[in-house]
Order: C-alpha cells, then sequence, then structure tokens
C-alpha cells in the first residue's frame, strides 16, 4: 500500500487540475439582438463590468461580433430578415441552437423581424430575455413630455413591449441603463440570466458578471468558495510528493497567485475591471479605495506578500501538530498542514475580497451614474 501512495496522490492531484481546467475552459455564449443605437455595446459593458465593447459609435452589424469576458462571449448578432441575413434561414445559418442565452434588445420598439426571431428563439426552448435598454432617458423624457411618473412610464413601456411581441409575449420586459446599472432591472436581469443556466455554466456566468446588489455577492460567494478545494488539493498533493513540513508550500506560490487572481476577478477588483468602476463612482471615492486595493494586491497577488503570509499559516498550522508524529507520517502531515493552509487563506481572501467589493457596491448604490453613453 505504501509503493501506491505517490501513485494515489498523483492521481487526486490529476484529478484537482482537471477541476480548474473545467471551470477556466467553460463558456457561456450569449446572443444580442437589436438594432444599432440601442445601447447593446453599453449594456454589454455594465454586465461584464468592464469596458470590452465599444460605445458611442453606431454602426450597422453585418456578421456577427464577438465580445469575449473570460468565460462569457457575447456575440451581437446580425438583423433579422435582410438580405444577406433572411429570416427563414437566420436561425440555421447562424446555429442559434448553440446558444446558451440570448438579449433581445431595444431603446425604442421591436419590429415584425424582433418579434418573428423572439418567437422562433422560445420555441427552441432557449432563455430569451427582452431588454427594454436606456430607460432612464425614456423616464426623463416621460416626466418631461407628459407628467407621468416613473411607475406609470415603467407600467406604459411594458404593456406596448408585450404587444409587439404578441402571440406570445414574455413573462418579463427587463427595464435597463447601462449608465446607472445598480437601477432599474439589471440586477434582475442578470440574477435571472444565471438561473435560467445549469451546472458549471451558471457558475461561471455568476462568476464573471458584475454584482450591482448584495444578492450578486452572495452568489459570488458561493462561487468563490468552491473554486478553493481543487487548489487545497493541489498544495496538499505538493506537500505530500515534496515533503518538508511547514516550508513546502513556498513551492505552490504560483498556484496560489493564481487562485488570488481568480477571486479577485470574481468580485470585479482586477486592473481593468476597477478602470470601469472608476466611472461609476466619481473622484471623491477613489482615494481611500485606491490604498484599500493596493494593500489587497500586495497581500494576495504580490509573489512577496503572498510567500510571507503563507509562511505564517502553515507556522500557525504547524505549532497545532505534535511534531514526534513527522518522521512517521511526513507526508500525510504536509498534506493535512497543505491543504488546510491553502484552505485558510482561500477563505480569508474570499473575505477580504467580498467586504472590498462591498464597499464599492456601498458606493455605487449611493447614486453615482456613468457619463451619457451612446
Amino acid at each position: 500500500m505504501a509503493n501506491d501512495q505517490p501513485t494515489l496522490i498523483r492521481d487526486f492531484a490529476s484529478r484537482c487540475r482537471e477541476r480548474i481546467e473545467e471551470f477556466e475552459k467553460t463558456q457561456v455564449r450569449c446572443g444580442l439582438i437589436g438594432p444599432s443605437g440601442s445601447g447593446k455595446s453599453s449594456l454589454i459593458n455594465a454586465i461584464a463590468g468592464e469596458r470590452i465593447a465599444r460605445v458611442g459609435v453606431v454602426e450597422t452589424t453585418n456578421d456577427p461580433l464577438e465580445i469575449s469576458h473570460r468565460g462569457i462571449t457575447f456575440v451581437d448578432l446580425p438583423g433579422c430578415g435582410t438580405r444577406r441575413w433572411p429570416k427563414d434561414t437566420y436561425v440555421e445559418r447562424l446555429n442559434l441552437a448553440s446558444y446558451d442565452c440570448f438579449l433581445l434588445v431595444t431603446a425604442q420598439r421591436f419590429y415584425e423581424n424582433d418579434a418573428f426571431l423572439f418567437q422562433q428563439l422560445r420555441a427552441l426552448g432557449k432563455p430569451c430575455f427582452v431588454v427594454r435598454n436606456m430607460i432612464d432617458r425614456a423616464i426623463e423624457d416621460g416626466r418631461h413630455d407628459h407628467g407621468h411618473d416613473e411607475a406609470e412610464i415603467r407600467r406604459i413601456i411594458e404593456a406596448d413591449i408585450r404587444g409587439q411581441l404578441e402571440p406570445d409575449p414574455p413573462e418579463r420586459v427587463y427595464l435597463t441603463s447601462a449608465r446607472q446599472p445598480a437601477q432599474h432591472d439589471l440586477q434582475a436581469l442578470l440574477a435571472d440570466i444565471g438561473a435560467a443556466l445549469a451546472g458549471l455554466k451558471q457558475s461561471r456566468f455568476v462568476a464573471d458578471m458584475a454584482a450591482y446588489g448584495q444578492d450578486a455577492l452572495q452568489r459570488k460567494r458561493k462561487v468563490a468558495q468552491e473554486r478553493i478545494p481543487p487548489y487545497a488539493g493541489l498544495a496538499a498533493a505538493n506537500g505530500s510528493l515534496n515533503p518538508i513540513p511547514g516550508l513546502d508550500l513556498a513551492a505552490d506560490v504560483s498556484l496560489l497567485l493564481k487562485l488570488g487572481e481568480e477571486i479577485s476577478a470574481i468580485y470585479g477588483l482586477t486592473s481593468s475591471q476597477f478602470d470601469y468602476i472608476k466611472r461609476l463612482l466619481g473622484p471623491k471615492a477613489l482615494p481611500s479605495l485606491l490604498t484599500k486595493l493596493a494593500q489587497f494586491g500586495t497581500k494576495y497577488l504580490a509573489r512577496e506578500g503572498l510567500i510571507g503570509l503563507l509562511k505564517r499559516l502553515a507556522s500557525r498550522e504547524l505549532s497545532r501538530q505534535s511534531t514526534r508524529w513527522i518522521p512517521l507520517a511526513g507526508p500525510l502531515i504536509a498534506a493535512g498542514i497543505g491543504w488546510q493552509s491553502t484552505f485558510m487563506l482561500g477563505e480569508q481572501l474570499v473575505d477580504e475580497a467580498e467586504a472590498l467589493a462591498g464597499e464599492i457596491l456601498a458606493d455605487i448604490l449611493s447614486g453615482n451614474e456613468l457619463p451619457q453613453q451612446g
């Protein structure tokens, strides 16, 4: 049995790597349908919490345009019912059956071909979410032009959209604003897209969507915590195959840096994500948050800081072990220390990332909004 132990450990390490790679390779394919000028690019950026699509440029989409955001691929689809993309072959030629979900987006109204495509996607059993974007402008115009309050404007718009998509209208119309992502229906839209997906695709979407509410942070916490065990398992395997109790974890720094980067991205704390958040927050909240982000990065995303943290965690865990067992079961003790220390670091990382993301969310909810976008 002792001779088989290295093989068992290597097999366990292989399974841990497979779990990490399976998550990394999982992709959610989301198609966007709607006319130019409906704010699809701004909506993509708001969903991603990062500026990944060009905004302010009105152009006709003649071919599918793919925009990737880690595990989510947004595809801006060409218009249905044109000479190049006739509606009777549209679904088959674009292989829409392979997509995971769709957003049918407008800033004004839907037309006959949009309604046709909506019904076709419903018939395929594909989740298709109907989005009336730029609702902030509609509310402002409705108040100015007709004296309606927000509730009345929403009622009128929702009823109008449902009428446009007869004979089988959607159960819900999502009224969104990329300028005010924490207001209106964007949070509900993201929650419902996630709920419509299953397994790793659901986890992948939750990991890579932006968080504009506490419920979203809680869903992200679940996904982030699920990422820790395979990394801890690899650390344990490394410790078993290279047993230097308490110090062997330094060899796992690259692995743990990867975990830190992954959890940082889940909570929107990467530099590219924060560049987008800056535009939501405005200058007042930046100095203290920038300091905290720098401290977080130094602690979890820099090699020197992480080595120091790992040594402290390993020493703390070693102090609980009886040293008289090391000569007899060094590999097993090393595995236990590797697992426990890495797991402790991962839990601490998630707690601090969530706290920092919570501060950012609190500032977003205070009423800041993005500048006007096209």
